[in-house]
């Protein structure tokens, strides 16, 4: 429902804004990210970026990509709806592609409140404050445990080492009890919009949660449809050297790589 509704609003949004969509200029499925770079005719180019999660890749079912070799040849619009497909490779192609043109999109629309500084230090966080993280964010979670140790972690693909085990660890979101349903802040990965889990977790804890933020590469799309849907910030990455990033791609590098050609935002519900 989340990515329909996005999508028809990215329709809308080139409709009233008399603009001509851009066009898929490049497809890379890499080990880590796949990347999706859209091109328009005043030669600006935008890269989207998706996960490429191995728990999908791995799936015998859905293990090649059966349109390789002609997928820029394709309209915007038919790869963006690949979107909202079941999981699979085709999705993740899908959700890099609403990612490039929704980068396309806030450049020209220009009028989302963005919060500036730090994250954490903005949220307010302090020792007493309940954090519930789904899906596993290294990076986050080490920042957050200077702050409180009050924190809950949801990952049910990757293994959790004896760095984290001094926090709550669950499998998945059914597995928590009503404690773990009204955390102050409830910080979920973009893989979520990925693995059709997004909307569980904000029929979950919309109501409950103080603060909801969606983070990660994965998550850079416009964000009205996330918004009202019960998303208070919306974190994602512009790319700013799109070669760089498709090159660390190719080689099947991460965030951890290419990081350093992007810029971290964050959007905010006013």
């Amino acid at each position: 429902m989340i990515l329909e509704k996005t999508i028809e609003q990215i329709r809308q949004y080139y409709k009233i804004l008399n603009i001509k969509p851009p066009k898929i200029s490049k497809v890379v499925l890499g080990l880590g990210y796949t990347g999706v770079k859209v091109s328009t005719q005043e030669s600006d180019s935008f890269l989207g970026l998706a996960a490429t999660i191995p728990s999908i890749i791995n799936n015998n079912n859905c293990n090649k990509m059966e349109s390789a070799g002609n997928l820029t040849n394709k309209a915007l619009f038919e790869l963006m709806e690949w979107s909202i497909e079941s999981p699979n490779i085709r999705k993740i192609v899908g959700l890099a592609v609403l990612n490039a043109v929704s980068q396309h999109i806030l450049k020209i629309k220009d009028s989302y409140k963005e919060l500036k500084g730090d994250l954490l230090s903005q949220l307010h966080i302090d020792k007493n404050t309940k954090v519930t993280v789904i899906g596993l964010m290294k990076p986050l979670v080490r920042k957050l445990s200077k702050i409180t140790k009050i924190i809950t972690l949801v990952e049910d693909s990757i293994p959790i080492t004896t760095e984290f085990n001094e926090f709550k660890f669950r499998n998945n979101i059914e597995q928590l009890n009503d404690d773990n349903f009204s955390p102050d802040i409830l910080f979920c990965t973009g893989t979520s919009l990925i693995n059709d889990t997004m909307e569980r977790i904000l029929e979950l804890f919309r109501n409950k949660a103080r603060k909801i933020i969606l983070i990660g590469p994965s998550a850079s799309m416009i964000p009205d449809v996330l918004f009202e849907n019960g998303v208070d910030i919306v974190g994602g990455m512009e790319i700013v050297d799109s070669e760089a990033t498709i090159r660390v791609l190719q080689e099947g590098g991460g965030t951890k790589l290419f990081k350093q050609y992007g810029k971290k935002y964050n959007l905010i519900k006013e």
